[in-house]
């Protein structure tokens, strides 16, 4: 039997607040040393947080002199015993000679808020931490804004060239479903990359921790947009 969902709904303007720091941090990142920026990242999300003694590192990923993306990990933070780094990014395990019982319990070093608010930041930090330093592998999500208020949605409608299809929705905030299993975030999101669009990203936080995401429903349909 499938799990209905029922979903919360988080104040718009502390969802914007949330989002704008997002964006000026990306565009500061040339001013952050390794690991200060993804430990900098961290702390725009105030429902999550690292356990205790533990700091975030990250080795970059490069294909000649592209990085492509991150592979972040936990460690133990300067002056403390040192550990193995402990990955946070799910990969097979045969490829890091990790168990599964290795893998399935590497997110727990990230701890948060099992609240609506508490969920929501922590899908929108496990994107974010995923996309650091990554502008060809992560081009459209860097170049894509989360939608959260009425007024951006109509600024963006706006300012389209074109707009092919258009099917506003009633909230225009984020939405957390709480389940017995699976949690479900959602949010608008704006993509002027490709395909020009504003849809909903439908997030599923799994009881270990792992966020998985795919594109949903289109309510704007803006025609081409930019290159890659």
């Amino acid at each position: 039997m499938v799990e209905e969902c029922t979903y919360d709904r988080i104040p718009q303007e502390q969802a914007a607040e949330i989002v704008d720091n997002v964006i000026q941090f990306r565009k500061n990142y040339e001013h952050y040393e390794k690991p200060d920026d993804v430990n900098a990242l961290l702390r725009l999300f105030p429902s999550v947080q690292l356990r205790e003694g533990y700091i975030l590192d990250y080795e970059q990923v490069q294909e000649g002199e592209v990085v492509t993306r991150i592979r972040p990990f936990a460690r133990k933070g300067d002056g403390a015993e040192k550990e193995e780094p402990l990955l946070l990014d799910f990969v097979p395990p045969e490829v890091e000679g990790f168990t599964d019982q290795d893998v399935e319990t590497l997110y727990q070093f990230l701890i948060y808020k099992k609240t609506p608010l508490g969920l929501f930041e922590y899908a929108f930090f496990i994107l974010e931490l995923w996309s650091t330093r990554a502008s060809w592998h992560e081009a459209e999500w860097l170049a894509s804004s989360p939608v959260f208020t009425q007024r951006h949605f109509e600024e963006l409608i706006e300012q389209s060239r074109k707009v092919e299809r258009l099917d506003p929705p009633n909230w225009y905030g984020p939405e957390v479903a709480m389940l017995d299993r699976d949690n479900k975030v959602r949010f608008l999101v704006h993509t002027p990359m490709g395909w020009e669009r504003i849809y909903y990203l439908d997030i599923t936080i799994t009881a270990d921790g792992r966020v998985d995401q795919q594109a949903g429903q289109i309510v704007a349909d803006l025609g081409q947009g930019e290159i890659f």
